[in-house]
């Protein structure tokens, strides 16, 4: 328990430069931070006419510099859907923004062996990962206004 709290609390750039960069870029995009209580989960939320579009960043549990970006939408026209209350988990579709297609889904500072390797760098610059989550969290805005998936955006699972 000593080792793991000892890694949550140590200082975590790539969290740092995405607080720094990328929350203010979701917010410009209409988007609020919403208040959680569970530290390993950042949610964001706009409304759109009668629909709900929400993101979550999911750190990883263990403190280490990763995380994942959920993301989906939600009739607020259906029963018990609030917009102050929907999360991810109520989308009836999840689905994930991810770095590359064969690459691992977490968006992280250790680069893949293979481009490590090509690079002479095991790391990525925290602003770097953050540019890239900025560039492609368009293929977020295009399925949210077209629902088609771009090559950075994978479905989780559907319930309908």
């Amino acid at each position: 328990m000593g080792w793991r709290r000892g890694i949550e609390t140590m200082a975590n750039p790539l969290r740092e430069a995405v607080k720094r960069r990328f929350y203010p870029f979701a917010e410009s995009s209409g988007f609020l931070r919403a208040k959680s209580s569970h530290p390993h989960f950042t949610s964001f939320r706009r409304v759109r006419g009668d629909i709900a579009q929400v993101f979550d960043i999911q750190w990883d549990k263990y403190g280490r510099p990763s995380f994942v970006i959920n993301f989906g939408e939600v009739c607020l026209n259906e029963p018990e859907s609030s917009a102050a209350a929907v999360e991810t988990q109520h989308c009836p579709a999840l689905l994930r923004l991810i770095p590359d297609k064969g690459s691992p889904r977490w968006w992280r500072l250790r680069k893949p062996w293979l481009e490590a390797l090509a690079t002479g760098r095991l790391r990525h610059e925290p602003n770097d990962v953050v540019d890239q989550v900025i560039t492609y969290f368009m293929e977020a805005e295009t399925w949210w206004a077209e629902k088609v998936e771009g090559p950075h955006v994978r479905l989780q699972w559907r319930i309908r």
